[in-house]
C-alpha cells in the first residue's frame, strides 16, 4: 500500500526547537518559585506559565502527568500551597482560555465552530459521557454529606479529585489526539517517574528512610513510602509494555527505566504494590506477544515470593496474624457497617475518617483509628459517592475493557501500557487507596485518555511499525 509521506505516523521525529523551549521554561518557572516563594514572584510565575500554555498548549498539557512525581513538594504561592501539578493544569487551562480570547477579540469567530464542535463530540463519545458522569455525581456528594460540618473538606476533594482530573481529560484528548503528543506526554511521565525514583534511592543511600519492622523504606518525594509505592506501581507495567510489547526488538531507554522504577518499588516495602505491579508485568507480557518471558517472569516472581518469605518472614508470615492484613479485615467491616448507615448516598468525599473514628472503629482496628479511607477501591468509591458512584466506576471499567481490547487487536502498545498502569492500580486499590488521591485520580484519567485515544486510531502502516521496532 503507498502512502503519502504526511500520513505516516510522526512519533519518531525529534522534539521541535519550540517544544524543548517550551519544557524548559516550565521547568526554570517551577525552578524560580520553589527557590523564591514570594508573592511577586509567585505571581510572575503563574502568568509566566500562562503565556507557555498559550503559546504551546500540547506540549504544557503533555508536562502535567509528569508533575505527579513532585505533586506533594508543594509551592508557595503568597500564603497559601498548591501543588505543581494544580498550579501547571490550571495555567494550562488559563492560557488555552488565552487563546481562545485572542481569536475572539479577532473576531475570527470561524476558526471557533469546529471548536465548538469538537467540545460537543469529546462529550458525547469515548470516555466523555463517563467522565461527566464523575462530575455529577460528585457534585450531588457535596449536598449529600453525612456530617456538613466537614462539608469543606469534600469541597477540596472535589476540586482535587473530580473536577481538576475531569478537566485534564478533556484538555488531554483535544491536545494529545496526535499519536506523538500522546508518545511525549508518556515520556515525560517516564522520565520523571525515573527522577523520583533516583532520588529515593540516592536518599537512601545517605541514610534516608524509614525503618520499620527490620527494613527501612523509602518514601523520596512522597509523604511516606506506600504513598510513594501507590505511584511507582504504575509507570512499571506501562515501560514494560513500551519496551517489549508487540515489537522483534528490544527498547532499552524503556527497560532501563522500568529496572530504576522497580528498584525504588521494592524498597517500599510496599506488598500490595508489589503484587499490584508484578501481576499487571505479567498480564502486559501476555498480550503484548511475550508470552515466554511472562512465564519466566511468573516463576522468578514466585522465587522471590519465596525468598523474601524465607529472608523477611516476620512481615510476611504476621500479615493475618496482627499485621496490616487482620487491621484490614477490621476497616474493611467498619466500612460495611458503615455503608449499612449511608448506603444510597455514602458519607461524602474525604469523610471516611469524620465517621469512622467516633462511630464505626472496632477495638481491635484502634491503632488505625486515625485512616482516612476503607483500603478498599470499591468500599472506597460507595463510601465517597454512593450508589451512583458504583454505577459510574462500573461503566469507566466496561469503557476502559472495550477501548482497551479494540486497541490492543490493531497492536497499540501504548494502549496496553495505560491498561496496565491501570491494572497495577486497580489491583493494589483492592487492599488500599485506588482513586480518591490527586495524583492517582488524575494518573487514571490520563491512561483513561490514552486508551480512549489509541482505540479510535487505524492499524500503524507496515513501513512505521518497521521502522519503529527496529529503532
Amino acid at each position: 500500500m503507498s502512502v503519502a509521506s504526511a500520513d505516516l505516523p510522526t512519533s519518531t521525529r525529534r522534539p521541535s526547537t519550540g517544544e524543548i523551549a517550551a519544557l524548559s521554561a516550565i521547568v526554570a518557572v517551577f525552578v524560580i518559585l520553589y527557590l523564591s516563594p514570594t508573592s511577586a514572584v509567585s505571581a510572575l510565575g503563574v502568568a509566566a506559565l500562562i503565556a507557555i500554555a498559550a503559546w504551546r498548549p500540547s506540549l504544557a498539557v503533555a508536562t502535567v502527568p509528569a508533575t505527579l512525581a513532585i505533586i506533594n513538594v508543594m509551592v508557595q504561592v503568597g500564603h497559601l500551597e498548591f501543588s505543581p501539578t494544580e498550579i501547571l493544569l490550571v495555567a494550562t487551562l488559563a492560557g488555552v482560555g488565552t487563546r481562545g480570547a485572542v481569536v475572539l477579540a479577532r473576531e475570527r469567530l470561524e476558526p471557533l465552530v469546529p471548536g465548538v464542535r469538537g467540545l460537543v463530540d469529546l462529550a458525547r463519545t469515548g470516555i466523555g459521557p463517563v467522565s461527566l458522569a464523575l462530575v455529577a455525581v460528585g457534585t450531588l456528594s457535596l449536598f449529600t454529606v453525612a456530617d456538613p460540618t466537614y462539608r469543606h473538606e469534600s469541597l477540596r476533594w472535589y476540586r482535587w479529585v473530580i473536577l481538576e482530573p475531569v478537566a485534564f481529560t478533556f484538555l488531554a484528548r483535544w491536545y494529545l489526539e496526535h499519536r506523538r503528543e500522546r508518545l511525549v506526554s508518556a515520556a515525560l511521565y517516564v522520565a520523571a517517574a525515573s527522577a523520583a525514583s533516583l532520588w529515593a534511592l540516592i536518599a537512601l543511600a545517605h541514610g534516608g528512610g524509614l525503618a520499620v519492622q527490620g527494613v527501612v523504606r523509602i518514601s523520596g518525594t512522597y509523604p511516606q513510602p506506600n504513598a510513594l509505592a501507590l505511584y511507582l506501581e504504575r509507570p512499571i507495567p506501562f515501560v514494560v509494555a513500551m519496551g517489549l510489547a508487540f515489537r522483534r526488538r528490544l527498547r532499552w531507554e524503556w527497560l532501563v527505566a522500568a529496572a530504576v522504577c522497580g528498584a525504588a518499588l521494592l524498597l517500599t516495602f510496599s506488598r500490595g504494590a508489589w503484587i499490584g505491579a508484578g501481576l499487571a508485568v505479567l498480564v502486559v507480557l501476555w498480550l503484548g506477544g511475550r508470552r515466554r518471558l511472562a512465564t519466566g517472569f511468573a516463576a522468578l516472581e514466585a522465587a522471590a515470593g519465596l525468598g523474601l518469605a524465607l529472608v523477611d518472614g516476620r512481615r510476611v508470615l504476621n500479615l493475618f496474624h496482627g499485621g496490616s492484613g487482620s487491621l484490614r479485615i477490621d476497616i474493611w467491616s467498619s466500612a460495611i457497617a458503615m455503608i449499612r448507615d449511608h448506603a444510597v448516598f455514602g458519607v461524602g468525599l474525604d469523610q471516611f475518617l469524620y465517621q469512622y473514628a467516633p462511630r464505626y472503629v472496632r477495638p481491635e482496628a484502634w491503632s488505625e483509628r486515625f485512616t482516612s479511607h476503607p483500603h478498599d477501591i470499591v468500599l472506597d468509591v460507595w463510601l465517597s459517592l454512593g450508589i451512583m458512584g458504583l454505577i459510574v466506576a462500573a461503566f469507566t471499567v466496561a469503557v476502559a475493557i472495550v477501548q482497551t481490547r479494540r486497541a490492543i487487536a490493531l497492536h497499540h502498545r501504548l494502549a496496553l501500557a495505560a491498561a496496565g498502569a491501570l491494572l497495577a492500580g486497580g489491583i493494589h486499590g483492592l487492599v488500599d487507596n485506588g482513586y480518591f488521591l490527586p495524583d492517582l485520580a488524575l494518573a487514571l484519567w490520563f491512561f483513561m485518555v490514552i486508551i480512549d485515544l489509541e482505540s479510535r486510531k487505524p492499524p500503524e502502516l507496515a513501513a512505521a511499525i518497521a521502522d519503529d521496532e527496529g529503532g
